[in-house]
């Protein structure tokens, strides 16, 4: 079995791997499951993070780990354009952000080209995930009632709420803000996904879950 180290952006992540996903992997009997922040600048972790520093954590985990599968879970968006092919894929798919997406891996995979290296960008960011189901609503403060129907809305929009768009104003993360003044990410994001659980997630975010189910093919192979 190979352990798995995840590249997180900042603590939200690093939550959200720690409480929700590495108790999903040791149901499938799957412990060495780690975040590791990725280092932005000397001595400062999380936040906005270039590709070289991107590819260089990523780098340095793969040479000095022989038997772990390193892969990432960072946002689509606002992802830094100097990203891999960052403008083919906006020219090979300016309507498809799945395909687009696809494409930013496949170019990072290239550009990194290690065979223990599973890249993933999530869409649109991770908050998409938290509009799975209204069920961790419930969790957030003080929700006026137009605003609560505005979210539930836009939990209903999309089969695939990893499909909700990158608007300034709409991304998901601006949603949940604009709406719920008083929610705070790293403490309100891993228990939304909590009260909505990882299994509802699953059922909706078919590209999240494309992802983890190869992790867990890639970690069991010999």
């Amino acid at each position: 079995m190979r352990g798995l180290y995840i590249l997180g952006e900042g603590q939200t992540e690093e939550q959200f791997i720690n409480e929700i996903l590495q108790p999903y992997f040791a149901n499938n009997n799957l412990y060495d499951v780690r975040c590791i922040l990725m280092e932005t600048s000397s001595g400062h972790k999380g936040g906005d993070v270039s590709y070289q520093r991107y590819k260089s954590n990523a780098e340095k985990l793969l040479n000095h780990q022989k038997d772990i599968i390193v892969t990432s879970l960072i946002d689509f968006f606002r992802l830094k354009t100097d990203f891999p092919k960052y403008q083919e894929a906006i020219k090979a798919h300016p309507n498809d952000k799945i395909q687009r997406v696809t494409f930013l891996e496949n170019a990072i995979a290239e550009n990194i080209n290690h065979y223990r290296f599973i890249p993933y960008i999530q869409l649109h960011e991770f908050e998409s995930l938290l509009f799975s189901s209204t069920d961790g609503f419930d969790f957030l403060p003080e929700i006026p009632d137009a605003n609560r129907i505005e979210l539930e809305k836009a939990v209903e929009k999309y089969e695939n709420p990893e499909l909700l768009n990158d608007g300034t104003e709409t991304a998901p993360s601006k949603r949940l803000k604009n709406l719920v003044p008083s929610y705070q990410k790293t403490f309100h994001g891993p228990l939304l996904a909590e009260a909505i659980s990882l299994n509802t997630i699953l059922s909706r975010c078919e590209r999240f879950k494309t992802w983890l189910d190869k992790l867990i093919i890639e970690m069991k192979r010999e």
